[in-house]
């Protein structure tokens, strides 16, 4: 390679500072998105406690609204009975006759008037025979009429109480509607918390994902000016390697050159020795005069 095609030491400290500034760079990065990933990570932990708290809230409402359900249950049930019953006094109370008691009176008081005229009131055979005939349908009728008394009396110490029971059983019932309404308004409540933390935990979610997305964003961008430098890197270390390979042919060149120069020299030692040896020889002989 020739001098001018070679990589100067300028060009290598250049490289090696661009590379430190894309380290830098890199560097940087990272440590934003470790700081938007803790932020992250800190609303996933947000996001856990909220999701506990409606689980909690969520059981607790399904507690209250089953306890709702249990005593409307029981609320619906007396009150059938309650109707039931109601439907039953109807029927009894269907079999009842109007005024019976005065019309009981009423037949005793005709009976008493046609054997007062039958005693006081002279007549004919045939007319007391018609009168007495009267007076035995009369007796015959009011003694239907004391039976279904009786009868109706009974009914109506039954109706009695067929209207305690309805009384009591519709009391049950109120109270009964009573903790519905107790239940049913607490488990609104928790209700209408669930809702509040699902609308905030909705929040969280979006606030999370924008620091996931900012997280992502920065760390792309960090895992670019890696890149980057790692190529960087390996540029640096080819020109220092080129840089290496030129010292150590310049190196190699520069012994070779030594050992020629040495060898030369040694050369032009032996021939001056040599020089020194035939002149001497010679001015031994006589053929040199100095």
């Amino acid at each position: 390679m020739n001098e001018d095609e070679s990589v100067s030491w300028e060009e290598i400290n250049n490289a090696e500072k661009k590379f430190r500034n894309l380290i830098d760079q890199r560097n940087d990065l990272n440590e934003e998105a470790s700081f938007l990933r803790k932020e992250r990570d800190a609303l996933n932990d947000n996001k856990k406690k909220f999701k506990e708290d409606i689980e909690k809230n969520v059981k607790k409402r399904t507690e209250l609204v089953n306890k709702a359900k249990k005593h409307k249950k029981k609320r619906n049930e007396f009150q059938k009975k309650a109707k039931e019953l109601i439907e039953f006094k109807r029927e009894k109370s269907d079999r009842l006759v109007d005024n019976l008691p005065q019309k009981v009176e009423e037949l005793k008081a005709d009976i008493r008037t046609m054997e007062i005229t039958q005693e006081t009131t002279p007549m004919t055979i045939a007319e007391e025979g018609e009168l007495l005939d009267k007076i035995k349908e009369k007796q015959k009728e009011l003694e239907d009429k004391k039976r279904l008394l009786d009868e109706q009396e009974g009914i109506l110490e039954e109706i009695e109480s067929l209207d305690e029971k309805i009384d009591e059983l519709f009391t049950k019932a109120d109270k009964e509607h009573e903790k519905v309404v107790e239940y049913s308004d607490e488990s609104q409540k928790y209700h209408d918390k669930v809702t509040d933390l699902y609308r905030e935990l909705h929040e969280l979610n979006e606030e999370s994902d924008e620091w996931h997305r900012k997280f992502l964003k920065v760390r792309e961008r960090a895992d670019h000016y890696h890149q980057r430098a790692m190529e960087m890197k390996r540029q640096v270390i080819g020109m220092k390697r080129e840089k290496s390979e030129e010292r150590r042919k310049r190196e190699q060149q520069l012994r070779e050159l030594n050992k020629s120069v040495e060898k030369e020299l040694q050369n032009e030692e032996k021939k001056r020795k040599k020089e020194e040896e035939v002149l001497d020889k010679l001015k031994k002989e006589g053929k040199v005069d100095l």
